[in-house]
């Protein structure tokens, strides 16, 4: 249906309010304006966008996503929102019969009204390979393999690569097993130099963005690995499979329209590889083993664990034994004034400080709501840097937050808030 047939039928749009949002476009742009709490203008490239739905609810109107770069959602009631459906039905080829089908539906649903068709972004190649679980291959003109060991400090010294935002680009395809995939890349801002990549990943396209990514993926992985791999396929509501040789895992998700909760899938098939390697000489501390001592412990009367994630963080190490000698308790805190040290930690892992690079300690308490309540003691110091130190079930914490104040001689500060 054209803009000219806009007036040969009845409007079954809802009432246009103009306090609540307007629309206006062009051939090349909509810009979305939010009245009714005076946002800033959203604009979408026509050019751009990936995917057009309508989505029902059973608690208000209906409206319409875009994909563009993000996703955008324009209520039915804004001004110029019947005007725009019908430009995008003459652009995009859909029917508009579709929408005014389903706009006055108090249900919960999604209905694609359009999808971008894309290049198919990866191949399968006819030999097996079976060196997957070993590593990948960049395939640049002379061709580099690296292991799944390769370290974050190795890997920023490969000319194949670009760093960027704290993210590692591929320059050139990669292939894993017999999977060539484009634009393989990695989040690497919060790893440490010494520790392998802990998650690849690449997003995998077919044509006509459908889930026929994840078959082909999923069935060519089972095929290289699937002798040696623990795997597992989950069909429920979403497409999952993943396959797990020792410390690598071999993920592909691929996410359905879902009408229940109204979202709307993505085209493509995240294909993700994870690493779980060990490195316990990074936990051990040899100097502060040495010298160190306890000269008293303030302990906690819950059971709260200490941040593990000692592959982001270096100042995790495994707790000293004087500490433990020190006390039997879960978690505690210790002083040592010999070397003008105060510690956190638990039976595992430990974190300790300077006494005068700390200006602050703050106790968050999450209490339960659409999320599970917890809380947490973190460290603030001088130096502008902040750390998680102890973490636990909510009101824990708060209970001792007074004696934990008077023993550091610090303040502690105290936040509390629902986990919505």
């Amino acid at each position: 249906m054209g803009i000219k047939d806009f007036f040969k039928r009845k409007p079954t749009f809802e009432t246009e309010e103009q306090d609540r949002g307007i629309v206006s476009f062009t051939d090349t742009e909509i810009i979305i304006q939010n009245t009714a709490f005076s946002r800033e203008e959203e604009v979408i490239e026509v050019d751009s966008i990936e995917y057009v739905y309508l989505e029902t609810c059973r608690y208000s109107t209906a409206g319409i996503m875009i994909y563009q770069g993000r996703q955008y959602y324009i209520p039915t009631e804004y001004v110029n929102t019947e005007k725009l459906c019908l430009f995008l039905a003459e652009r995009f080829q859909f029917d508009m019969d579709l929408i005014y089908q389903h706009i006055k539906d108090r249900v919960d649903a999604v209905y694609k009204l359009y999808r971008k068709t894309y290049i198919q972004n990866f191949e399968l190649l006819e030999q097996e390979s079976k060196d997957a679980v070993k590593g990948f291959e960049v395939l640049s003109p002379i061709p580099v393999e690296y292991p799944w060991t390769v370290t974050k400090k190795e890997l920023l010294t490969s000319p194949y690569i670009t760093y960027e935002n704290g993210y590692i680009a591929f320059i050139y395809p990669v292939r894993i097993g017999s999977i060539v995939v484009n634009q393989l890349g990695a989040y690497v801002d919060n790893s440490r130099d010494e520790v392998a990549i802990s998650d690849y990943n690449a997003n995998c396209y077919v044509e006509d963005g459908s889930d026929k990514s994840f078959y082909l993926l999923k069935d060519r992985l089972l095929q290289d690995v699937g002798d040696v791999a623990v795997t597992s396929f989950d069909i429920n509501t979403n497409l999952y499979f993943y396959a797990k040789i020792d410390h690598i895992s071999f993920n592909i998700f691929y996410a359905n329209d879902d009408n229940d909760m109204r979202s709307i899938a993505y085209s493509f098939s995240s294909f993700s590889i994870t690493t779980a390697f060990d490195y316990p000489e990074l936990l051990i501390d040899e100097v502060y083993q040495t010298i160190g001592e306890v000269s008293s412990v303030f302990t906690f009367a819950y059971t709260l664990e200490m941040r593990s994630n000692y592959k982001n963080n270096p100042l995790i190490k495994q707790t000293p034994l004087c500490v433990l000698e020190a006390t039997d308790k879960a978690a505690f805190v210790w002083k040592d004034k010999k070397n003008q040290l105060i510690g956190f930690g638990d039976r595992k892992y430990a974190q300790w400080f300077k006494v005068d690079d700390i200006e602050s300690m703050t106790i968050w308490n999450t209490l339960p709501a659409k999320g599970g309540g917890f809380s947490s003691l973190s460290v603030q110091l001088f130096n502008g840097q902040s750390y998680t130190l102890l973490e636990g079930d909510h009101d824990t914490m708060s209970t001792q937050r007074e004696e934990l104040e008077v023993y550091l001689g610090v303040e502690v500060l105290f936040y509390e808030d629902y986990n919505c």
